[in-house]
This record gives C-alpha cells, sequence and structure tokens, in this order.
C-alpha cells in the first residue's frame, strides 16, 4: 500500500487541495493516517475519489416535474454555534443524524421558496455531496441583529455518509424516494459556484425531459 500526502493526492489525481483538506477535517477519510508529522491517505484512495463520476444532469431534479433548477448547500467543518435550537453548523462523519438535520435545515440567506422549489437539498462540502435533504415545504424566518433575514427548513434528512471513499447512506430507513434520491446523489461531485453557502445548478434544457 502507497502512502501519500494530501498535498501528494492533490497534484497527482487534480482533487483541489482546499477539498481533500475539509473532507479529511470532516472525518470522510477513515484510512487517513499521519507519517512525519504530516496526513497520508492511501493512493488508491486518493485515485478512487478523484475518478467518481460526477451527479449526472438528469439527477438533478428528481422529485417536482418541470422544475429547471435546485439549490445546492455548501457547508465546511461542523463547529459549535452558539445558537439555542442547534448546537452545531456544518457537516462532520461524526454527528448524530438529529444533530446532522439541524446542523444542516437552518438558518440560511436567501430566496426561501427557491431553495425549496426541487423539494430537494444535496449538501455539498470539498465539492462532493455528503448528506441529502429530502421533504422541503414550509420555512421559519427570522431576522438578525444586524438586519439580515434567514430561514430554516421543514426537511427530512435522507442521507449522509461517514466515508467518501465507500459513500453507503448511513440512513437505512425511510421513503422509497428518499433512499433513491440519496443513492444517486451521495459520495458524488456536484460542482457548484457561489459567493455564500446557498449556490444553484440549472438543468441544461436538452435534458431536461429525462428528469420526468
Amino acid at each position: 500500500m502507497t502512502l501519500i500526502t494530501l498535498r501528494q493526492a492533490a497534484i497527482r489525481f487534480g482533487i483541489p487541495l482546499a477539498a481533500l483538506r475539509k473532507v479529511a477535517a470532516a472525518g470522510l477519510l477513515p484510512a487517513i493516517a499521519r507519517h512525519g508529522g504530516k496526513p497520508v491517505v492511501p493512493s488508491d484512495v486518493a485515485r478512487r475519489i478523484a475518478t467518481r463520476s460526477a451527479v449526472a444532469p438528469h439527477h438533478l431534479m428528481p422529485i417536482t416535474p418541470g422544475t429547471t433548477r435546485m439549490a445546492v448547500l455548501r457547508v465546511d467543518v461542523a463547529k459549535p454555534v452558539p445558537d439555542e435550537d442547534r448546537p452545531f453548523i456544518g457537516f462532520h462523519a461524526d454527528l448524530a443524524p438529529a444533530e446532522l438535520l439541524e446542523a444542516l435545515r437552518g438558518w440560511w440567506v436567501g430566496n426561501p421558496a427557491r431553495i425549496a422549489e426541487a423539494g430537494v437539498l444535496p449538501v455539498t462540502l470539498g465539492g462532493f455531496v455528503v448528506a441529502v435533504l429530502t421533504g422541503l415545504s414550509g420555512w421559519d424566518s427570522r431576522v438578525t441583529d444586524e438586519g439580515v433575514t434567514r430561514h430554516r427548513f421543514d426537511a427530512r434528512l435522507a442521507g449522509y455518509i461517514r466515508d467518501l471513499d465507500a459513500p453507503v447512506n448511513v440512513v437505512g430507513s425511510g421513503t422509497t424516494d428518499d433512499l433513491r434520491i440519496a443513492e444517486l446523489l451521495l459520495g458524488k461531485p456536484l460542482p457548484s459556484i457561489s459567493g455564500g453557502p446557498i449556490a444553484y445548478v440549472t438543468l441544461p434544457a436538452h435534458e431536461r425531459t429525462l428528469s420526468r
């Protein structure tokens, strides 16, 4: 087994170093170890992650017929927050499902109707889908002391992973649609660009008929 540093893995396999560091910090690389004070990972693990197929365009709109865009929640590694209604914000593989749901379903800035439009909210960390929220319908809103309106969504945790190398859904029970959607998305790259946590991906016009 060949061990390489995260930097070497990023260079060799074309994975952003920042993404690998986030994935490791979130506990999603159980095979990681330390050698000479540096984090190292088996080269075959890095290769498998780097060659993973991205989310197929026609998988982006799995629930609402006619929907042409889907919100994507881009999070960082989980950290404690002072809010009384949730102990963490972000993602970590060691969080319990109830903690993870609260850490992911709010409070976010954006147009709540647009965020909930597809009924599905993929959660990415380092560009990979690490959790999937479904059942988005209603939401609560609040205005912060700084005058910013944030929203927390009614949602279900359809799935999440604990190992990016072997992205098996930890959630073993749920609706058939929830588990199907989670299976389609979890562990796969889902590129999105945004200046904040909420981004959007759009289904190309020639692919829209495939999602129905």
